[in-house]
This record gives structure tokens, C-alpha cells and sequence, in this order.
């Protein structure tokens, strides 16, 4: 498993979050780790951020600072800081930051369609 900081920001250069830094945290590592990965973002005004089902992971996005508006299917909702987006892996969404910075977390998972096939982790702490 990597683990890092957040002061050590990589600046996107290309894609819709151009502009923006990026910090992994947490990276999975471990063989059949259900968690994909913790990241820090800084998005710059405007930035975007889309979520697909082709990434095969469930997202929960914390706001820590300002403002983005997330739009799915279902239509547009604006997420401030203090506040929680649930993405399931089927989902298709775009996280867009309003006219100022945002900053946020995001965990990703793996789906359980996904983790409902690997096999049991080893080791197993057994009962006798």
C-alpha cells in the first residue's frame, strides 16, 4: 500500500480537471484490498471531473472546501463543504467546481460485483 501526503501535489496538465492538483494517499496494494484509492483534489474554477461505470468502483466524495455542482441522469445537485456524494459504480456523473477552487477527498472502491467474485482474503482468522 502507498501512503503519502497531501504536499505532494501533482499539477494536472491535461483532461477536463487541467489546472488541478492531484495527491494520491492511499493506493491499493494488497491482493483482493476492496478500497481502489484515497486522493486529495484541488480542482481549479470550473474544473471537471467525471465519474464512468467503465472504472468499476463505487466513489464517495467529501467537500472540504467550496463548492461543485455533481450531474447524473438524474439531474444537477451542488455539494458544499461538510457535505458527502455517494457515486455507485453505475453511475455516470460530472463533478464540476463552481467559481472558485474546491478541495476534496475521494475514496474508491471496488464494487461488490466485483468483490463478491474474488476469493475469501487470506488470511482468514478461523474460529475453532
Amino acid at each position: 500500500m502507498i501512503i503519502t501526503t497531501t504536499g505532494d501535489a501533482v499539477r494536472t496538465a491535461m483532461g477536463p480537471a487541467s489546472g488541478s492538483d492531484w495527491t494520491c494517499l492511499v493506493r491499493r496494494g494488497m491482493l483482493h484490498s476492496e478500497c481502489e484509492s484515497v486522493e486529495h483534489w484541488r480542482l481549479a474554477p470550473a474544473a471537471v471531473l467525471a465519474a464512468t461505470p467503465r472504472h468499476g468502483v463505487e466513489e464517495a466524495v467529501l467537500v472540504l472546501e467550496g463548492e461543485l455542482t455533481l450531474s447524473t441522469a438524474s439531474g444537477e445537485h451542488s455539494v458544499r463543504a461538510g457535505q458527502l456524494a455517494l457515486l455507485p459504480h453505475s453511475c455516470a456523473a460530472h463533478l464540476t467546481a463552481g467559481p472558485d477552487a474546491v478541495r476534496l477527498i475521494t475514496v474508491r472502491t471496488l464494487a461488490a460485483a466485483v468483490t463478491d467474485r474474488l476469493p475469501p482474503r487470506v488470511p482468514e482468522l478461523l474460529s475453532s
